[in-house]
């Protein structure tokens, strides 16, 4: 049987006792990364004589490839990712799918979820929609981004500390005025929340693992700006220039120079 085990995604107490007794008793133990999980078992004095198998979004597919039937069925398996609850923006989904095609036995754990955990401190009320990592850059990140802000549900996203500034100047431009919830080290020591209209939000440290809950828009409400609103957002230049050129004519390296020289 597998057993897909959340693990704690901060506070080493955010874990229960099925999950830890999955843990000791188990014979073959998948993870995204074994080192971290060794390393998780060892905090919890759990003996590590146990068979390590990596998977991973990049070797997933090969792994179930070669999988042994008859171990997932007779041994005690167990799945976990780095933190958290696996198939959630995490690995662990592709090997639920191969038990069901194959008829293998497995059962989920429910524990430790960051976007859960925000939405509930974010204190907004209604129908949510989880979407997970945005793309990185280029028109795939801009087009994901408006379609999720013209939404009329609450949105929840995940993001790294090398792009949450980037997408807070996103917010900053597109809905200025829609409240933003702002989480980051959720159970950890330095936890910290943040909720504010998007114009009005100000990280003095990036650093950590960030969810960020849009509060809803109006529904198939399309977002529109001015150039004037543009130009009233506290934005780099650079960027300012680059929606300008979007609803005029000019190019965004002629708008920069105007804005240098004005």
């Amino acid at each position: 049987m597998v057993i897909f085990t959340p693990t704690p995604i901060g506070n080493l107490e955010d874990i229960s006792k099925r999950a830890l007794k999955a843990l000791e008793n188990a014979e073959i133990i998948f993870c995204e990364d074994t080192r971290v999980t060794k390393k998780l078992l060892n905090l919890y004095n759990i003996p590590l004589n146990k068979t390590f198998i990596s998977m991973h979004s990049h070797n997933e597919d090969k792994i179930i490839k070669n999988l042994n039937k008859d171990d997932l069925i007779h041994k005690n398996c167990v799945y976990v990712s780095d933190a958290g609850m696996p198939g959630i923006s995490d690995p662990g989904t592709k090997l639920i799918q191969f038990c069901q095609k194959e008829n293998i036995p497995y059962t989920v754990i429910p524990g430790a979820n960051a976007a859960l955990t925000a939405f509930v401190a974010s204190g907004f009320e209604g129908e949510f929609c989880f979407f997970g990592f945005l793309p990185h850059k280029g028109k795939e990140r801009e087009n994901k981004l408006l379609k999720i802000l013209e939404n009329d549900k609450i949105s929840i996203l995940y993001e790294s500390p090398h792009r949450i500034e980037k997408l807070i100047n996103e917010l900053k431009t597109y809905i200025p005025e829609r409240i933003i919830f702002l989480a980051k080290e959720l159970t950890k020591v330095h936890e910290t929340f943040i909720k504010a209209k998007a114009k009005d939000i100000k990280i003095d440290n990036t650093k950590g693992e960030w969810v960020v809950v849009i509060d809803k828009g109006e529904k198939n409400k399309k977002l529109e700006l001015t150039y004037e609103d543009i130009l009233n957002l506290n934005l780099p230049l650079k960027e300012k220039s680059k929606l300008l050129a979007k609803i005029s004519h000019k190019s965004p390296k002629e708008i920069y120079k105007e804005l240098l020289n004005s």
